[in-house]
């Protein structure tokens, strides 16, 4: 049984938003999006450790809108799918569509502040319902953001320490009562050592004297430290959850150690209480990569996807989680006028048609422009030293306004913009200006690559083949490369000049002309020699040239280079 559409209307930051999901599902989105929001309307209909006082409606769950305006009414609706489960279609018998799907339904009045909650075949038929009699067979499993590990660890120990109590054998159970009658005999023997100790004793020996000088009450009365005669289940109930290394005891550790520990005994526990015969169980964890490093905040991902048994969902703010996800499975929410929505309405093929272009090129820099609020796409590591030097001296912090520059190496920009597109995720892009040899029935013509790459990207068709002769320069000269960029600029899609040597000793003659002189020991040399040095070593020279031209870079802010970095900007704060 699966989860695969929510509708929220009026809830908190949702003022009417449609959500796919996927049997793992990945939910990302920026801080204060909505993310916890909408595991909470989740758990509003699933989450049986909520009580029916707990879901009561309060003021903070209406929407308010932009102009100030509150939702009278909100409603959550769940939809259901691949019902097959025995226990599930008894209970819910008539709630069932012939394909095994169906609906649950949250519904609120802000005026009476109360609530339904409504079950039906589809959402058109929905009856509300007088209790959720449906937890027995179909709930949640939650591990919230912010977490106390140590209480969590503490609370899922005594809860699987119970679980294993109850799967007992009878002979195991028979072997218990006669081991733990020997600890208690043992135990006993330890708290009259423990009170017989001289320090321990003599520790409340000032005490008592004080208090017989109170009240005749106290003579025959003594304060005294003792383990507090304990017993058997005392003891076991305090056990703490403790490691071993090489046969040694050792700490749990820090943070990170313990939440991996956190997540295999909530596993462990929901593993010995999931009865797949009677019911279903959805995991939901939010922000799992908390104080984990990148590999093992990745393996706790494949973790979470593959070992869990049920559908999962998932919250985080972690590249390395994301890589690791199907791309049509990540939920990508965002906010439009003070109203949060999920791109392409959540999990969606358009997505995966995209990203199927990738293939095993897939890596954390594409995982992490899921979390940019504009993209810049370049074309390869030349591009990235520059614009990030670039932006450090015109003042732009592209951490502080979520920026990501994205190199496509080779691939197409067209499959990082379907992407990105599909995600809603805004874009710039600066390319070269390429023009290559094409044979059209066998007539040798020149093929625009760089303008039509432009023009591709943002919906335009191509210009056709151009004549033999023509070239980069060629079309500067005739107007060509100029009318291009009116058209592509304003949408985001910039075409170089030339390429990225070009365009920057066209813009920094001087400066560059003079680091290839110092690097190759000669007092002059002509700029197209420069450009040709350059283009030797791309990278390497590139970030050798920053680094000693990097303080005049402030003289192009104006520039044709900048221009796409101010675009990214401009987006990013939109």
């Amino acid at each position: 049984m699966l989860i695969t559409k929510m509708v929220l209307k009026g809830f908190r930051n949702f003022a009417d938003a449609s959500i796919n999901l996927e049997r793992n599902t990945l939910i990302i989105g920026a801080n204060n999006v909505g993310k916890t929001n909408l595991v909470y309307a989740l758990r509003l209909l699933l989450d049986k450790s909520l009580s029916d006082a707990e879901i009561e409606p309060m003021e903070s769950d209406f929407h308010i809108s932009g102009a100030g305006k509150i939702s009278d009414t909100l409603s959550i609706t769940v939809y259901f799918s691949e019902v097959t489960e025995d226990a599930v279609l008894a209970s819910l018998k008539g709630n069932i569509t012939d394909d095994s799907c169906f609906a649950l339904q949250y519904t609120a009045d802000r005026r009476s502040l109360t609530y339904d909650v409504k079950i039906g075949a589809t959402r058109s038929s929905l009856v509300e319902i007088p209790s959720r009699y449906y937890l027995k067979h179909i709930n949640l499993r939650y591990v919230k953001s912010r977490r106390d590990l140590e209480k969590y660890i503490n609370t899922e120990k005594r809860q699987l320490l119970k679980l294993s109590l109850e799967s007992r054998s009878e002979t195991e159970s028979k072997s218990d009562h006669r081991q733990m009658a020997r600890i208690g005999k043992a135990l006993e023997a330890i708290n009259d050592k423990i009170r017989n100790l001289h320090y321990v004793k003599g520790a409340t020996d000032s005490v008592n004297e004080e208090l017989q000088k109170l009240a005749h009450d106290f003579s025959e009365y003594e304060v005294k430290l003792d383990s507090g005669a304990i017993q058997v289940q005392q003891f076991i109930d305090s056990l703490r959850l403790g490691a071993s290394t090489s046969g040694a005891s050792v700490m749990l550790g820090g943070d990170g150690r313990n939440n991996q520990i956190l997540m295999a005994l909530w596993k462990a526990k929901s593993q010995r209480e999931h009865d797949p015969d009677s019911e279903v169980v959805f995991y939901c964890v939010e922000e799992p990569e908390a104080h984990l490093h990148p590999h093992q905040q990745r393996k706790l991902a494949d973790y979470l996807i593959n070992d869990l048994p049920g559908q999962t969902l998932i919250t985080s703010h972690s590249p390395q989680i994301t890589a690791r996800y199907i791309p049509s499975s990540i939920v990508h929410l965002k906010v439009t006028s003070g109203r949060t929505r999920a791109a392409s309405n959540g999990c969606s093929n358009c997505i995966s048609k995209a990203w199927d272009h990738l293939g095993y090129r897939m890596s954390i820099l594409p995982a992490e422009a899921f979390f940019a609020k504009c993209v810049l796409l370049v074309e390869g590591p030349s591009e990235i030293l520059f614009f990030s030097e670039l932006a450090k001296h015109l003042s732009i912090d592209l951490d502080f306004y979520n920026i990501s520059i994205l190199s496509v190496d080779g691939i197409q920009f067209s499959v990082y913009v379907k992407i990105l597109d599909a995600m809603e995720i805004p874009w710039v892009m600066r390319t070269d200006n390429d023009v290559s040899d094409i044979k059209v029935k066998k007539v040798p013509l020149r093929h625009l690559a760089g303008i039509n790459r432009c023009r591709a990207a943002i919906g335009l068709s191509a210009m056709p083949h151009a004549p033999l002769g023509t070239t980069t320069q060629s079309l500067l000269v005739d107007g060509t490369w100029e009318k291009t960029s009116k058209e592509t600029n304003p949408k985001g899609a910039y075409l170089s000049r030339v390429d990225l040597e070009h365009d920057l000793a066209g813009e920094m003659e001087s400066e560059v002309v003079a680091y290839v002189c110092k690097k190759l020991k000669k007092r002059t040399l002509d700029v197209t020699s420069a450009i040709k040095y350059l283009q030797g070593k791309k990278a390497i020279r590139m970030r050798e040239l920053l680094a000693q031209i990097s303080a005049s870079l402030p003289l192009i802010k104006d520039g044709f280079l900048a221009k796409p970095l101010l675009h990214a900007k401009a987006l990013a704060e939109a």
